[in-house]
């Protein structure tokens, strides 16, 4: 096979600014990507630089579990002495931390005949491996924000700031608030500097409409500009757009406001199999965390166990079609409507015992609650063993005051994320331990298999896991609408 790593598509050379247009997928054409009477056209070879993914620090580990110092406390107070005193001895309180590396892959293949077919317009191996790898970064680039690798959540993938980030965590009512003033960005710095975070590398994550939003709240701007050798002063009333804020950069990304809705989902009991108390009415809404983020939440179903059957032993199990872009889950939950919040955390698919996913496979969790899927192994149901009010061990505390995103008047609430990507003091280091890395500083990792019957097949993987050195300097409002 072509070295796919160095020689990634053969007309990259001579113009990189071409994309490959639609070309015909009519039955008997050979595919889409053979022309029938289209000008040679090259496909473009450079994938969507993931603004997430170019922000972390990678680190090169040469073992699978990653250790870190996570210091707790400075050195006690009380300098002052005199100049014939002992000085006492006080240490800073660290404790050894660790994140365990995660297996991230993908495989893709090229038949000879596509290739060959096409060669004249397109370099079809080409094409096959951008964009596979399009879609690794934007695996990469979900987990490092909303990855949560929790037992009972998905042990497979890791964690990421909406995982990690607790102590700075602001939830806004549900349906989502409106900014008026700049203050919002103002707190969140703010709480950074308290923790000494003022040096820090650090960047404003949100979507295009909310930095529009913010930008218009920054209602006057003053320049100084040089008018026939004087400087004159010129005020533009209605803001500036904003590509920092306070000396801090602003990373516009897709995946912090909803897109979609979590379809409809149904919510039934059964009077056996479970540890649920006669009587519990449950009030639930579900909704996908997909490429573009968390997905707005189903509307609200509800199911009364009853009293039927022997007491205490129910079971409350929710419905819903399979979602292919699903990673995974939140489950927000109440006994009173229109009251929910985020109590579980499951993952999008159901796995075999080597982490294959595979469908048509009950996952348990002992006394918790189960999740099966469908053929392709894409989860579309969960059953409550004992109560779903009770917080499954993937949510964090601060978090299970989340509530479910709702629109009002069709504007979708959203999140802002102030990232803090200092390496000891924040959360932005990504260890990662696979070698011969060939994009992304190293992360990923594209390398071509061994010849397949008449496929060209190759490889692209990642080892890493974000580590969570320190996340009280960062923070994270939730809930925000532009209008």
């Amino acid at each position: 096979m072509i070295d796919i790593i160095r020689q990634y598509n053969r007309w990259a050379g001579e113009n990189k600014n071409l994309i490959s247009k639609a070309l015909t997928s009519a039955s008997g054409s050979g595919g889409p990507l053979v022309p029938q009477h289209l000008e040679a056209i090259i496909a473009n070879a450079v994938p969507r630089i993931s603004p997430e993914l170019a922000m972390v620090t990678p680190k090169y580990d040469a073992q699978s579990l990653h250790e870190f110092n996570r210091m707790t406390a400075l050195g006690g107070i009380g300098g002052a002495m005199g100049e014939s005193a002992t000085t006492p001895t006080t240490q800073p309180t660290f404790y050894r931390a660790s994140v365990q590396l995660k297996v991230i892959r993908r495989k893709g293949a090229t038949t000879n005949f596509l290739q060959d077919s096409s060669k004249r317009n397109i370099d079809a191996a080409a094409a096959n491996i951008e964009a596979q790898l399009t879609s690794h970064v934007y695996d990469l680039a979900n987990y490092i924000i909303y990855g949560n690798a929790g037992t009972t959540s998905n042990p497979y993938e890791f964690s990421g700031l909406d995982t990690f980030i607790t102590t700075n965590r602001t939830q806004n009512a549900r349906g989502g608030a409106v900014p008026t003033s700049l203050k919002i960005l103002d707190d969140m710095l703010d709480a950074n500097y308290e923790r000494q975070g003022m040096m820090h590398r650090k960047a404003f994550v949100m979507s295009p409409q909310m930095l529009s939003k913010m930008s218009q709240l920054l209602t006057n701007v003053r320049l100084n500009q040089g008018l026939s050798g004087n400087l004159s002063q010129v005020d533009v009333p209605g803001g500036w757009r904003l590509n920092a804020y306070r000396d801090v950069p602003i990373i516009v990304s897709g995946a912090m406001r909803p897109k979609t809705t979590m379809g409809a989902v149904v919510a039934t009991s059964a009077n056996a199999g479970g540890t649920i108390a006669n009587n519990l009415h449950g009030f639930f809404r579900v909704a996908a965390v997909t490429r573009d983020g968390e997905t707005l939440a189903s509307a609200e179903c509800d199911v009364d166990v009853g009293a039927g059957g022997a007491g205490n032993v129910h079971t409350m199990i929710l419905t819903w079609a399979a979602n292919t872009n699903a990673y995974r889950y939140k489950i927000y939950v109440s006994t009173a409507t229109g009251t929910e919040v985020l109590k579980h955390v499951i993952p999008g698919f159901t796995y075999d015992a080597n982490g294959t996913i595979t469908g048509s496979t009950t996952t348990t969790i002992a006394g918790v609650k189960s999740w099966v899927s469908d053929a392709s192994g894409n989860v579309t149901s969960v059953t409550f063993l004992s109560t779903p009010v009770t917080a499954g061990a993937e949510v964090a505390t601060a978090c299970q005051a989340d509530v479910p995103l709702t629109a009002t008047g069709g504007i979708s609430p959203e999140y802002i994320f102030l990232w803090d990507m200092d390496e000891f003091q924040g959360i932005g280091r990504l260890p990662y331990t696979n070698q011969g890395g060939s994009q992304f500083n190293g992360l990923v990792t594209i390398e071509d298999l061994a010849r397949t019957d008449d496929f060209l097949p190759f490889l692209i993987k990642s080892y890493c896991a974000l580590a969570d050195s320190f996340e009280a300097t960062c923070s994270v409002n939730r809930g925000l609408r532009v209008e």
